[in-house]
């Protein structure tokens, strides 16, 4: 499942370091290219909903099979881009094609792992995503340099990074058994004690929560979730996709830094966010609390992406952007155990896409406001001002939560 995600979100985040050059070769304005890296998530936020329905009927083995092969075309075929037409077409059909994999996979946790220790495992699984901005973007910067197939850099390392999504593909079908009870590796009495436990959780989280697909949408409290998250993905993505472009305006010598350079130290804060990740959330677990391991790191978080870009010194500007990068990474899989607490059965298959689908709109939003911004202003700081205001209304958010009665109390669970 992680590596599933690590080429999923490197497909999904690569144009960012292909832009520095990209840009220049097909003539995109930040705006331009703001608009494309986010209109992945027009198309993803579309297509969520169906796509959670479709993995329910026929199952997460074969659904995620079928979202892996289409996404690694579609990540491939930007290659071949020749203007702002093809890339905001196959930025649409890669959000189109992916949509369902990561609330599938939230979902898919779910069968697999009790409350009490869910998220630590979903923190394992979205290492991925600071892992890919720490390793994958490296690994981009070196294959930009690689002229082959008579490609340019930036058009060869995307083909290349598409690729191995379509190879994966076929190793879903072998290697994710839909639920426990097809797990060959579980023993009997192992898969029996699970399922009771699930169970019971179930139950537990009936008597607060909703269990259909149409009280999940009438529930207030799947909407101020879905508004935490994208608090939270606003800030990552809007400095994933731009953070590059960032860093090359760093005036470290003649002709600023060089791309293999820029892919280093863009992948330092979420290096950092990578070996925090997963203790944090086992933080979480053991105390069994959520909410003010959610809110209380984006705070620093907000105010410090407010303040990066009025410093004047490129190191100082990369300390605020790490810890804006590790407030916010270490709350996504804190947040996505929000959803599980008062989510069960089929409001979990639908409400789970729904606050998905609304908290990645900040991932269309983010970007392009960015871009926009920046386009408008000559610099980057009122973009950052923005998505450092959506972070602190997302602490504002989870707060008031804290308040409802699912979340009451000193464990911030049900």
């Amino acid at each position: 499942m992680a590596l599933l995600f690590f080429v999923n979100y490197l497909d999904r985040v690569n144009v960012g370091i292909a832009a520095v050059r990209m840009n220049a070769d097909l003539g995109f304005s930040a705006t331009v290219f703001g608009l494309g890296a986010g209109l992945l998530f027009v198309g993803y936020t579309l297509f969520e909903l169906p796509s959670n329905l479709v993995l329910r009927r026929v199952g997460p083995r074969r659904w995620i099979a079928v979202i892996t092969l289409g996404w690694g075309i579609c990540a491939a075929s930007t290659a071949f881009i020749q203007d702002e037409t093809g890339f905001y077409l196959l930025r649409f059909l890669l959000g189109m094609c992916e949509a369902g994999f990561l609330p599938g996979m939230i979902l898919y946790l779910t069968e697999w792992f009790p409350r009490r220790q869910r998220g630590r495992y979903t923190a394992l699984f979205m290492l991925a995503v600071p892992v890919t901005v720490a390793i994958g973007t490296p690994i981009s910067t070196v294959l930009m340099d690689v002229n082959a197939f008579g490609l340019a850099g930036w058009r060869f390392m995307l083909l290349a990074e598409g690729l191995p999504a379509i190879l994966l593909s076929g190793l879903v079908l072998k290697l994710l058994p839909d639920r426990p009870e097809q797990a060959r590796w579980l023993p009997a009495e192992e898969t029996a004690a699970l399922r009771a436990a699930l169970t019971a959780e179930q139950a537990e989280i009936s008597t607060h929560g909703s269990g259909s697909l149409r009280a999940a949408f009438r529930d207030g409290r799947v909407y101020v979730i879905a508004l935490i998250g994208f608090g939270i993905s606003g800030g990552l993505y809007a400095l994933t996709f731009f953070l590059p472009q960032i860093v090359a305006g760093f005036r470290t010598g003649p002709g600023g830094p060089s791309t293999y350079a820029i892919g280093l130290i863009t992948a330092i804060p979420s290096a950092l966010a990578a070996a925090s990740m997963w203790f944090y959330a086992r933080r979480s677990d053991r105390a069994g609390e959520r909410i003010r391991h959610i809110a209380l790191p984006l705070i620093p978080a907000g105010l410090a992406l407010a303040a990066a870009l009025y410093l004047d010194s490129p190191v100082l500007v990369m300390a605020a952007i790490t810890v804006t990068t590790v407030g916010a990474f270490i709350t996504l899989p804190v947040w996505w155990q929000l959803p599980a607490g008062i989510l069960t059965g089929p409001a979990a298959t639908g409400g789970i896409a729904l606050i998905a689908s609304l908290a990645n709109t900040s991932g269309f939003l983010a970007p392009y406001l960015t871009g926009w911004l920046r386009d408008l202003t000559g610099d980057y700081r009122s973009g950052m001002l923005v998505i450092a205001a959506f972070m602190l209304i997302a602490a504002a958010a989870t707060l008031s939560l804290g308040r409802t009665a699912a979340f009451c109390g000193t464990s911030g669970t049900p």
